[in-house]
């Protein structure tokens, strides 16, 4: 790079001014630098018992919540909290109140994660109802900060307030699950998976999934310079998932096939418009440098096409065989794939890389864009193969009954959490200790 000669000192401070933070990088460095390698280092423990079909083991369900609670739930908040000010103009309100917000939920997330690993379900229930007033709160700190941008909050896209609207459902229907594994006050929950397969339709496809579209639609048209095919597109979208979530409850209570055969194809048909919609953008992007932003979108098509068709197929009475395994590969895939591929493309756009990576090495701030490709280092590179590849051999082990290949994946997917960790949450670290790189802490985010 131009600059890693450059000697730090006044100078390029001058030009690079102190590296900042706030509560709002503190969720992103708490999502990334911690519970994204701690995923990354239980996984490859859990991994044989996932190919077996034992995945309602407590280990399995702790692991679960430090990737859905640790990683993206965090993300998303950190996300929103450095966003909202940039998108709508304004300061978040009552930002004063978010370090607390931050210390309830982490310590609430953290109660429920342990509490899985003692299989002790009282701990999960008081961390659910922690980890459900920090969530409202945050929730109510995001609402009032849109309503309060007047004609700004038309940026919004719809499949946000429909997430969001998702995980006030999941967050109701977790303490009530964790509650109900305590008490037993309502059996039926606990046959079939009818509690946790509404958990996680609420969870991965309303919360996660629906956020997911709608930062794309936000962001990535934005960050490339192009416009999306047809706005209808996103409507569409956004109707059938609705749909298919619906479906899947509705399904569930009632016992009836048709209705779950019916969401699954409404998901394939929502993943194939989805990637119809990111196919466009990325090919109508302003530059050709290689961008790892890039890279990773292309890498959630993929998914996207490998989850369309399982639904499809399963939709449709083609598929044979046990379904739990056929269901557990799906989560394993649409969580560490789409989901993650997602989180990890948008990171290098977003105060993670550029600051956290860069400024370890190049002090000016104006020096960065100057780079030929400042979007493609290459640990980046590699983490993108590792995760991929990982996920692959994750999930071709579930659905195959392989052992060996599951545990192999989910080593190459604990390496790549590890290598984005250093490369996103720690790689600045020993430059602000050693003071070559000024550190500077803000209690205001906006």
């Amino acid at each position: 790079m131009a600059s890693e000669g450059t000697p730090a000192g006044i100078g390029t401070q001058a030009a690079g001014g102190p590296l900042a933070f706030t509560f709002g990088h503190w969720y992103t460095w708490t999502a990334t630098g911690i519970a994204l390698p701690a995923l990354g280092l239980i996984l490859p423990a859990l991994s044989a018992s996932l190919a077996a079909g034992r995945y309602e083991s407590p280990m399995v369900f702790a692991a679960t919540h430090v990737a859905t609670l640790g990683w993206v739930t965090m993300t998303i908040m950190g996300a929103a909290m450095q966003m909202a000010p940039a998108l709508l103009g304004g300061r978040v309100k009552g930002e004063q109140t978010i370090p607390g917000q931050y210390a309830l939920f982490t310590a609430s997330a953290l109660a429920m994660v342990l509490g899985f690993a003692r299989g002790a379900f009282a701990p999960v229930a008081a961390g659910g109802v922690g980890v459900n007033i920090a969530s409202w709160w945050f929730l109510a700190l995001v609402i009032s900060t849109v309503l309060r941008a007047g004609p700004r909050r038309s940026v919004v896209s719809p499949h946000i307030p429909a997430a969001f609207l998702c995980f006030v459902l999941v967050l109701l229907w977790g303490t009530m699950l964790a509650a109900n594994l305590r008490w037993g006050f309502w059996p039926a929950l606990l046959q079939g998976h009818r509690g946790l397969a509404v958990h996680l339709a609420l969870g991965l496809g309303g919360w996660f999934g629906l956020m997911v579209v709608g930062t794309f639609y936000r962001l990535v048209p934005l960050i490339h310079g192009a416009r999306v095919a047809d706005p209808h597109r996103g409507w569409a979208i956004l109707v059938c998932a609705l749909l298919a979530i619906a479906s899947v409850v509705a399904g569930i209570f009632s016992g009836s096939a048709p209705l779950l055969r019916a969401a699954a194809l409404l998901a394939a048909a929502s993943l194939v418009l989805f990637s119809v919609e990111v196919l466009h953008v990325l090919g109508h992007r302003r530059s050709r440098a290689p961008d790892l932003n890039v890279a990773h979108w292309h890498a959630v098509v993929a998914s996207s096409c490998v989850l369309a068709a399982a639904g499809m197929a399963w939709g449709l009475g083609w598929l044979r065989g046990d379904l739990g395994r056929f269901a557990e590969g799906i989560v394993v895939l649409f969580l560490l794939g789409w989901v993650g591929q997602a989180i990890f493309g948008q990171l290098y756009k977003v105060t993670p890389f550029l600051m956290w990576y860069y400024r370890a090495t190049i002090p000016d701030v104006l020096a960065i864009p100057r780079q030929p490709a400042p979007y493609n280092p290459r640990p980046g590179r590699i983490a993108l193969v590792l995760s991929n590849t990982g996920t692959a051999g994750l999930v071709g082990g579930i659905w195959g009954g392989a052992a060996g290949l599951a545990v192999a994946g989910a080593v190459l997917w604990a390496a790549a959490a590890l290598v984005l960790a250093y490369v996103l949450a720690y790689r600045w670290i020993p430059p602000a200790i050693s003071r070559a790189l000024v550190f500077e802490w803000r209690w205001r985010i906006s």
